[in-house]
């Protein structure tokens, strides 16, 4: 797991992200028993997982992203 999310939007916007970079990517949702959290009065975890192989290239990829966002950012101050 690379990230835990408390909102299956953000996961599933993460999770498109990476795939857009190349990335294959999935979600689960935490569950007790056969219970899911939000049955239990929690809130709902959502797990965003990729493959060991893929870390150091999801690593390059978000931080061009991030750095993109950034001078986007800063251009707009």
């Amino acid at each position: 797991c690379i990230r835990i999310f408390f909102s299956k939007d953000e996961a599933e916007y993460a999770k498109r992200v990476l795939e857009k970079g190349g990335i294959p990517a999935f979600i689960t949702e935490d569950h007790f028993e056969d219970l899911k959290l939000t049955d239990l009065g929690m809130l709902p975890r959502f797990r965003l997982y990729i493959e060991q192989e893929d870390i150091p290239k999801a690593a390059r990829f978000l931080a061009k992203k991030l750095k993109k966002a950034r001078s986007k950012k800063n251009s707009a101050s």
